[in-house]
């Protein structure tokens, strides 16, 4: 998306979901939040401005002393509330380098999850399911369908998708490359679309869906 720099004002704030709830109600629509593990950082627009709001974060002290001043990247091992409601575990400390990052994502209740349409700006993602069933759905690839545990997704780059419903506390290993990375929303596209290509590839890479094999 083009964003003309004479249109753009910069907010910062000690409480971001508590912002973006604000600008909801004031006509605003959400368009990108960054990182999706712990975000801090997130753009709105009325179609007229827009609006990007950081979080201001104070220093992190752990036994072993400061650890960052702005405390931008969560602490290895410990839960965030992530986007979408979701909880987020890092498990690699220092991402390789921000190369990678491993999420040990958490959705907390069963029923429909507080997801929308939107894609990463990724070079590479893979899902497996741990634990519980989650209902996703994505561009191209047909009516949604179950995660089960064993399941596992290759999510190429840029493909629009949503997450449905989670059922018996759902849990997912996400892989991401690179660790910091921005997730889009599309608010133009509904999912499930009416275009069925699966063999059409995201940025080069195809979607890739493998169903763990049943237990006899």
């Amino acid at each position: 998306m083009e964003i003309p720099n004479d249109r753009v004002i910069g907010l910062s704030t000690d409480d971001l979901p508590g912002a973006i709830a604000a600008h909801v109600e004031d006509g605003y629509r959400l368009l990108m939040i960054k990182p999706a593990d712990d975000p801090t950082f997130a753009l709105m627009t009325d179609d007229v401005l827009f609006v990007g709001i950081h979080e201001r974060r104070g220093p992190v002290t752990t036994k072993k002393g400061v650890v960052n001043s702005f405390a931008d990247s969560p602490i290895p091992g410990e839960w965030h509330n992530g986007r979408a409601g979701m909880m987020y575990r890092d498990l690699i400390p220092g991402r390789i380098g921000g190369k990678v990052i491993a999420s040990h994502i958490k959705l907390l209740e069963d029923g429909p999850v507080a997801d929308y349409v939107h894609y990463h700006k990724v070079e590479f993602q893979m899902i497996y399911c741990l634990k519980g069933r989650i209902e996703v759905v994505y561009e191209d690839q047909g009516p949604p369908f179950w995660l089960e545990p064993g399941d596992c997704v290759v999510q190429p780059p840029e493909i629009r998708h949503r997450v449905l419903f989670a059922e018996g506390n759902g849990e997912v290993l996400e892989l991401t490359m690179p660790a910091e990375h921005e997730t889009w929303i599309d608010h133009e596209l509904t999912l499930p679309n009416d275009t069925i290509d699966t063999t059409r590839l995201f940025n080069g890479q195809p979607f890739v869906f493998t169903k763990a094999p049943k237990s006899n």
